[in-house]
């Protein structure tokens, strides 16, 4: 049988020179900064972003190479709430990790046309984006964001894809056990917002319209959610239609606004549509 090829990681001296400081770094608070500009620097990124994802709980940030205020304040929207409509959630949902993939590997067919895609994508100014995800424990995942910036700049990830079982056993040998953050003592917010988006217009629309209302703020367009329901895109335009009817609204950037209000003021009981603790909203006909 022919041996299966290996991708093998070959580094520039200024890489190797990278790597043993990562490799220092490891079990001090250094080693977050290390290992996240490793990873951007195989790749030839500008800007890199590490978080946590956890079970039941928000993602938190351990750290960012940004410092422009506009991009900040788009990551305290992701890390608030707004992380719910990534692309890349789903898979620390779905447990797929140990794998270097791109945007369009895991976005919906319509996400650069999403609001969310022009909320965070376009401020965070990224032109290219892969995103890394490593398993510590179950439930608990290092999530590394990897960018270029300016048009037509592309990322080559050849070495960070070789680089993928050494980051791990790094990673996991500084993180011996990964933990929420919460400083705030809302440790079980993010549960109560996951919640709270699963039960968003339920109090007015039809099991259905609220699928659709999911995908319309995930970027998927009316073809691919006709392809999920099997049926017509004409058919999904009419619920669409119904559905921005009975919210009072009349477009997707209307749509993503209310459901981020909706999600700021979600009520704590769980089971509770979220527009029911949004004083000022008012349903259409």
């Amino acid at each position: 049988m022919p041996m299966e090829k290996r991708r093998v990681l070959q580094l520039t001296p200024e890489q190797t020179e990278e790597m043993a400081a990562v490799i220092t770094q490891a079990g001090t608070p250094g080693f977050p900064a290390a290992i996240s500009e490793f990873c951007k620097g195989l790749c030839g990124a500008d800007a890199v972003f590490l978080s946590a994802f956890f079970d039941h709980h928000k993602p938190a940030e351990l750290y960012f190479n940004g410092e422009d205020p506009a991009a900040r304040e788009a990551l305290a929207l992701y890390l608030g709430y707004a992380y719910l409509l990534d692309p890349f959630y789903p898979c620390f949902r779905d447990r797929k990790g140990g794998e270097v993939l791109r945007l369009r590997d895991v976005a919906p067919d319509d996400f650069r046309r999403s609001e969310y895609f022009s909320m965070f994508y376009k401020t965070m100014g990224l032109e290219d984006e892969c995103g890394l995800m490593i398993f510590i424990e179950e439930g608990a995942a290092l999530f590394f964001s990897i960018g270029t910036h300016g048009k037509g700049r592309r990322l080559s990830l050849a070495k960070l894809t070789a680089a993928v079982p050494l980051i791990t056993a790094l990673a996991r040998r500084h993180w011996l056990q990964l933990s929420p953050e919460s400083p705030d003592g809302g440790s079980g917010m993010a549960a109560q917002l996951e919640e709270a988006f699963g039960n968003f217009g339920a109090s007015l629309l039809s099991p259905r319209e609220q699928e659709i209302a999911r995908m319309i703020l995930r970027g998927h367009s009316s073809k691919a959610m006709a392809r999920v329901f099997d049926c017509s895109p004409e058919t999904v335009k009419v619920h669409r239609k119904r559905l921005y009817a009975k919210l009072n609204l009349n477009s997707q950037g209307e749509l993503l606004s209310l459901f981020l209000r909706a999600l700021a003021h979600a009520p704590a009981d769980n089971g509770a549509d979220p527009l029911e603790g949004l004083p000022e909203f008012t349903p259409g006909d």
